[in-house]
C-alpha cells in the first residue's frame, strides 16, 4: 500500500485499524414500544442513536413523565426530523415548528408533539439513553 493510500485514514490509522461497522435501523439493538409511537436504538462506536416514530396525535408529555437529574439538570436532546412535522412547546412559553430537515436541540422539559394527518420520524443524534430512561419509567 503505498503512502497516497495510508493518507486517507483519518489520524494516523491504517486500513488494518479501521474496522467499518455498518448498521441499521431494519435490524435495532432494542426497541421501545408505547402508546402512538416506538423509539429504535442502535450503537455505533459506543453511542447511542435512536429513531423515533411517532402516529398523528401523539405528544411526549402523554408518554413520559420529566423529573430533573440530580446531578447536571435536565437531558439534553440533539436531532433531525426525517418525515412529517412537530411542534415543541419550550419551557418558556414559546413554540418552534419543526419539518423534515430541521436539525433541533431542546431538553427533555419541553414539550414535542405531531402535527397534522401525516406519521412524524425523528432521529436522534444525543440524548436517545435519556428518552429510554424516561419511558422506562412509565412500565
Amino acid at each position: 500500500m503505498g503512502p497516497d493510500r495510508q493518507a486517507a485514514y483519518p489520524l494516523g490509522r491504517t486500513a488494518s485499524a479501521t474496522t467499518p461497522i455498518v448498521k441499521r435501523f431494519d435490524n435495532p439493538e432494542k426497541v421501545l414500544v408505547f402508546d402512538q409511537g416506538r423509539l429504535e436504538l442502535i450503537t455505533l462506536c459506543g453511542r447511542a442513536i435512536g429513531k423515533g416514530s411517532y402516529s398523528p396525535g401523539w405528544r411526549w408529555s402523554r408518554c413520559a413523565t420529566v423529573t430533573a437529574q440530580a446531578r447536571g439538570g435536565l437531558p439534553e436532546l440533539v436531532g433531525v426530523v426525517l418525515a412529517g412535522r412537530a411542534k415543541v412547546l419550550i419551557h418558556d412559553g414559546s413554540e418552534i415548528d419543526l419539518n423534515p430537515g430541521d436539525f433541533f436541540h431542546i431538553t427533555a422539559e419541553d414539550d414535542e408533539w405531531v402535527v397534522g394527518y401525516r406519521p412524524c420520524e425523528i432521529l436522534y443524534l444525543s440524548g436517545v439513553e435519556a428518552l429510554i430512561e424516561q419511558l422506562h419509567r412509565q412500565d
